[in-house]
Formats: C-alpha cells, structure tokens, sequence
C-alpha cells in the first residue's frame, strides 16, 4: 500500500507542482493552472499523507537514483576518474561551467523538492486532520526534508536563494541569493523544529520515516560542515552534544562487528541505519540503481559470482588499481574486499581482471535492471560514530576519539593507532580523513569531506597531475559549482 501511495503521489505532483525556483520559463507559463489545481488538493490528512511520501520521493531522488548524486561528489573527488566527456568526465576534470546540464538538473530537482515541502509546511494549519499526532509528524518530516536539500544546495553551490513558501511568478524573478552562512543557519532552524516534532523511533510499518535520532544525526553533521570550510565557524560543542545523543541513544548495537554486514538486505532498517531511503523492486521504478550502475556495462547478465543480475551500466564509477591502492593502503583492510570486485565475466565470456567496480549493496531481491529492493542507507551510525570522534578531538578529548578510531580500524581488521598518531590538528586530520575515504568510499562522502577540511585543493591537484591537468583546478572557488546559467538567465542570480 505505501508503494501504491508513493507512485500515486508521483502521478499528481507532476501534473501539480511548479519548479518555480528550477528557473525553467516553459515550466513558468504552467503556474496560473498549477496553482488552481493545487488549491484543491492539501485540504485533508489523507493527501498530505499522500504529499509527504511525495517529498521523501524528491530527497531520494537526490540522494540515490539521479546521477547527479554521486556525480557532483564522488566523481568530483580522488575515488573516481571519469575519462568520457559526460557531465560526470567534465565533473572529474574541472572543466564544468555554468552551462554544464547536470547542474541546471540539480538545480531545478532540488529546488523542485523545497516547493513540495513548502506546499505543506504553509497549508499545513488549515487544513482537516483526524489526527493531530500525524499532522505534527508531517510538518516534522517536511522540515527534515527540506534542511537536508538545502544542506545539499549549499554543499554544492554555497549561497543559494531561501525559498520557504510556494512562490509567485513575480516573487520567482526577486529571489535574491542567500549567504551560506544564513543557507546553514536556516538548515539548522529547520532541524531544530523537526526534533520537536518528529517521533522518537522508527514505526515499525515505516521504518524509512524520520525520527528525532535521524534529525539530530543530520544536524551534528551540518554543525560539522559549519565548523569547517569555508565558514569555519567553530560549532564543536553544538555538533558533539547533537552526535553525543544519537551515539548514545543507538548504542553499540549501531556499530556492527562485520563491516559486510552493514549493506546485507536481512539489515535493512537495522540499528546501523540511522536514516534510510526506502526501496522497492518490482513497483514502477522504486527500486535501488546503485548496485547496477556501478557494475560494468560490459558485464554478463547472471547470477553467478562472476556476473550481476540483468547487466550493468555506462554510468559506473571508474577507479584502477592506483586508486584503489590510494585508498587502501594499509595491507590486512577487509573493507577492500567487501567494497570492490576485482574479476568479472564479460559478455563475451571472457574474465576481466583489470577493471575493478563497486560492489556494495549488490544483494536482494531484484526484478530488473537498476531496481533492488535494499534500502540505500543516508546516515550511517558508523558516519554519526566518527563524526562524533571529530567532535570530541575538537573539544578537548583526544582519548575519546582516538578510541573511536581504533574501533572502527579494529573492525575493518587494520591495527589501532598510538595518540602519537593524532598528536596535532593536521596529523588528526590526516587520520580521520584516511579512515573516513577507506570506510565511505564510493558512498558520496568523500568531496565533502575533502572540502570540509579544507584538503581539495592540494589533494586534487596532486591526483589530476597523474593526468596531465592539474592546471584545470585553478583555485578554491572550485570547491563549489557555477550557479547554472538556466537560472541566472531567468532570475539573475549569478
């Protein structure tokens, strides 16, 4: 039944909402009938209940089944070399500008996003609900939804207009753009009502629902962020009692003895997923792409070892061994293993050795190409637990975040590091982001973090030297991308 919602909900959003923020002028024309169907429509608890499936719809799409997911981060990072010149090759190399068409599709998903959360947080008190329980709920989840696209939009185009209500042809062309510094004040506003809003675990029916743990883990890293590059506003203390509470409401029971076990289907929704997106095989495209994606196009379709179930992708992520052994390069680590398959049946039959691929989540039901049933997870208690550990370097207890480390290192099989290794902020830094590319990799954290700490710059001119072009990164600006120019023609914001 919350499938039959969920594509429903679809259905009457494309045929409703208005991306008057994407910056499409065609999509602008539609408004005066939009809106009159829209009046309509957010009246009961039913079709908000409908409304809010809606959003979880758009944060998934951004998060997962667009391409623009991982690559305006991983492919823009040292894990990924992408050397055909799509939107994910000029990504890799630097070479994107305002005109480059994944960032207007970003852009306008996104922003597409905000409107339907909008819709409900402004119509929300008006309307008839049999139960006041869920309307609090609803305006919990859609506050959630809407800080974390906003924490996406400032990652990848720092300052970016606030839209907080549905908006007007004239008000679309007088948006003005936001400081991302009142971009992460807004985000953090957002979540702060969500907490006081959103229930305490997950329903058992619905367990890719927001939760109060699930706001505070996303809330601790946004502090992360702003404490980082480029606003470096010292937010320490914030982020460890936010990380603290989830860490401690979850429990060790989150942080699993087995590394492999964190992506087995039988997990789904378990205590080391803090916050999934759901998935479905077989229900009109709700299935997870990214084990297929990630599998080679040439790959045979199969179910042995070798092969992957109806086929792979021309959207892999592309990696060698010289990345690899980058990223892994401690001998002994398990999380290699788990993460990568190295050999693999081509559909001539032959076995490939030499072009490795992501391997990750490759497991459960699945009905067709590009559509698993398992759940991508978004907020990982492991990626909460280290977040944590940052925080507590940060405000004065070293012991304790070297502790986590060493547990996270213990797992993976490496051995546990000496405080000598975390002496200094730059040595504890060097750590913490070694760990963290070995732990996430290829789960689109990795830019993040390297811009986060202030590392792109000099990381990445040294990996693109081993290509030729390390003159492409010219300057930190390019931490972040072009507002693109579909919107700056119709609005103006540069």
């Amino acid at each position: 039944m919350q499938e039959i919602m969920k594509k429903s909900l679809l259905y009457i959003l494309s045929s409703l909402l208005l991306v008057v923020a994407g910056g499409c002028s065609d999509d602008l024309n539609l408004s005066p009938i939009s809106n009159k169907n829209i009046e309509g429509f957010y009246k009961t608890q039913s079709q908000f209940e409908q409304a809010i499936i809606g959003c979880y719809h758009g944060l998934r799409n951004a998060n997962l089944k667009s391409n623009f997911s991982y690559q305006l981060t991983e492919c823009r990072s040292d894990n990924a070399w992408q050397q055909v010149d799509y939107d994910d090759g000029m990504i890799s190399r630097f070479t994107e500008n305002a005109a480059t068409p994944v960032l207007n599709t970003a852009w306008a998903d996104l922003y597409n996003t905000v409107m339907r959360c909008n819709y409900i947080l402004t119509r929300i008190e008006d309307a008839t609900f049999d139960d006041e329980g869920v309307r609090k709920q609803i305006e919990g989840e859609a506050r959630f939804v809407r800080a974390l696209i906003y924490f996406d939009l400032v990652r990848y185009f720092r300052g970016v207009p606030i839209v907080d209500k549905p908006l007007t042809i004239s008000e679309a062309y007088s948006v003005t753009r936001a400081t991302e510094e009142e971009v992460y004040d807004f985000i953090i506003s957002d979540l702060k009502a969500a907490i006081g809003l959103l229930p305490d675990v997950k329903p058992k029916e619905l367990p890719n629902r927001a939760t109060v743990l699930a706001a505070k883990g996303f809330l601790g890293k946004v502090y992360v962020f702003q404490s980082g590059y480029p606003l470096n506003k010292n937010s320490w203390e914030s982020a460890k009692g936010e990380l603290e509470a989830v860490v401690n409401g979850i429990g060790q029971a989150g942080f699993f003895s087995k590394y492999e076990d964190i992506f087995l289907y039988e997990n789904e929704n378990k205590d080391q997923a803090v916050f999934s997106l759901g998935c479905q095989t077989n229900a009109q495209g709700e299935g997870n792409p990214y084990p297929s994606r990630n599998a080679p196009n040439g790959i045979k379709p199969g179910d042995t070892e070798l092969t992957v179930p109806f086929g792979g992708s021309p959207w892999q992520l592309f990696f060698d061994d010289e990345i690899l052994d980058d990223i892994f390069s401690e001998e002994g680590d398990e999380r290699r293993v788990y993460s990568i398959q190295t050999e693999w049946e081509e559909k001539s039959g032959s076995i490939i050795t030499n072009k490795p691929f992501v391997r990750k989540y490759q497991n459960g039901p699945i009905s067709a190409a590009s559509d698993w049933d398992i759940d991508w997870i978004m907020l990982r208690y492991t990626d909460v637990y280290m977040l944590y550990a940052e925080a507590l370097y940060h405000t004065n207890n070293q012991a304790g975040a070297l502790d986590i480390i060493n547990k996270v290192r213990i797992r993976a099989g490496l051995t546990a590091l000496t405080s000598a290794a975390i002496s200094s902020v730059d040595s504890f830094t060097d750590v913490l982001l070694k760990e963290r590319r070995r732990e996430f990799c290829f789960e689109n954290q990795r830019w993040g973090d390297l811009v986060r700490t202030d590392r792109a710059f000099d990381v990445m001119k040294k990996f693109l030297s081993r290509y030729g072009i390390a003159d492409n990164l010219k300057s930190k600006e390019q931490y972040f991308y072009p507002i693109p120019e579909r919107e700056t023609n119709v609005s103006g914001i540069k």
